[in-house]
């Protein structure tokens, strides 16, 4: 796309990491909250089996896309996002190793 459209930015917002990244932290027990794989949107990474996701995940793909296309500082950012893992942290991360080629 970029040859075809040269003066075109062409970016992405890679809010689906923030799914793999809960999903790794979870199994490697490094959450601050109780959180199931499946279950209730409150406490899971996924409400159900076909991958419709959870409260953490939605709010931290939300702090994604918030860095991503307001450049909101996620470090310093006041939201509260009713968990105790540092959500911002996670998604700044995301953010950080995103290639800078697709950053906005």
């Amino acid at each position: 796309m970029r040859a075809e459209y040269p003066a075109t930015k062409i970016f992405t917002i890679p809010t689906g990491w923030a799914t793999f990244n809960l999903f790794q932290m979870n199994i490697d027990s490094l959450l601050l909250d109780q959180i199931e794989i499946f279950g209730p949107s409150q406490s899971s990474i996924f409400t159900d089996q076909k991958g419709h996701q959870g409260d953490i995940v939605k709010k931290t793909g939300g702090l994604v896309w918030l860095n991503s296309i307001y450049n909101v500082d996620l470090s310093t950012n006041t939201y509260e996002t009713d968990f105790n893992t540092d959500l911002h942290d996670i998604a700044n991360d995301i953010n950080n190793n995103h290639n800078a080629e697709y950053k906005n």
